[in-house]
């Protein structure tokens, strides 16, 4: 009761149905129980829940953004529009590398201009360049497979917008996959053995690394590339196992640093697709 009760007073402050400072008045926000109702059959519902969870207080701000981008690939029209004015809200740095990504391929153009706006939002606030701070884990009681992961950056961008533009397309395909738990940060050999043990579970380990995007002049035109390397090991022994890259090009007009993060979005989604789907396969 006292979470619905919480939840529909963020609700009706999104909503703008409360006075100015009523919402802070009361109790903080259940995040976790609003973040529950993006998943809700109703559209409604979940296009509530992600204008609630843009109007948590900013101390709450960082564990919202991660459900907000789970779920900005929402089949509702409706729904991918209130996550992108809810992240242009939060305007956190950490936001940028799913709302690039969804603008990438997002065909219904006036959720694509809210996808604009919520980028140019934060960039303009000067925060990009901000380190990320990545949740925690999802626990997965079904995972096979244990896997943790390090990002060598050579993109030219911050550390906190290349981890972003890598990490938010690999914890959605691994959620997507539902047989892979990504292990803690920092997490010590002696723990990593010890979950592998008692969880029976096959452990790699992922070397990312983002190769600078580069422009090619072709036929007149110029052509973007950008290309994300994934090394496999054994985890937490660190045996190399096998290696692939992800490579994908764009015509652009000029040089264009938007277009090159799509790009790499994309290509650490489909990286990152190619080892949910082939982990079985790596000896």
């Amino acid at each position: 009761m006292r979470s619905s009760r919480f939840a529909l007073v963020v609700l009706a402050a999104a909503l703008g149905l409360l006075p100015a400072g009523v919402a802070e008045a009361q109790s903080r926000p259940d995040v976790d129980f609003i973040a529950s109702r993006l998943k809700a059959d109703d559209f409604k519902v979940r296009t509530n829940a992600a204008l609630a969870l843009g109007a948590v207080p900013q101390d709450d701000a960082p564990r919202a953004v991660q459900p907000l981008c789970d779920a900005i690939n929402d089949p509702s029209e409706v729904v991918r529009q209130a996550v992108a004015v809810a992240l242009k809200r939060l305007s956190r740095p950490a936001a940028l590398g799913c709302l690039r990504a969804r603008h990438g391929q997002e065909g219904n153009e006036t959720v694509k201009l809210q996808l604009t706006r919520a980028i140019e939002a934060i960039e303009a606030n000067g925060t990009s360049a901000e380190p990320a701070s990545p949740p925690e884990p999802k626990a997965n009681p079904n995972a096979k497979f244990y896997v943790a992961y390090s990002i060598t950056n050579n993109s030219g961008r911050s550390a906190g917008e290349a981890e972003t533009l890598v990490v938010n397309p690999m914890r959605s395909k691994f959620d997507a996959a539902g047989t892979i738990q990504i292990a803690p940060a920092k997490e010590t050999p002696d723990a990593a053995r010890s979950v592998l043990s008692k969880r029976k579970l096959k452990g790699f380990y992922l070397a990312v690394a983002v190769d600078p995007p580069t422009y090619v002049e072709e036929g007149g035109g110029m052509s973007l590339k950008v290309k994300v390397k994934v090394a496999v090991f054994t985890y937490p022994g660190k045996d190399l196992r096998g290696s692939f890259d992800k490579g994908l090009s764009q015509n652009v007009g000029k040089r264009d640093k938007a277009a090159e993060d799509r790009l790499i979005a994309m290509a650490s989604s489909l990286a990152f697709d190619q080892f949910a789907q082939s982990a079985s396969q790596f000896p």
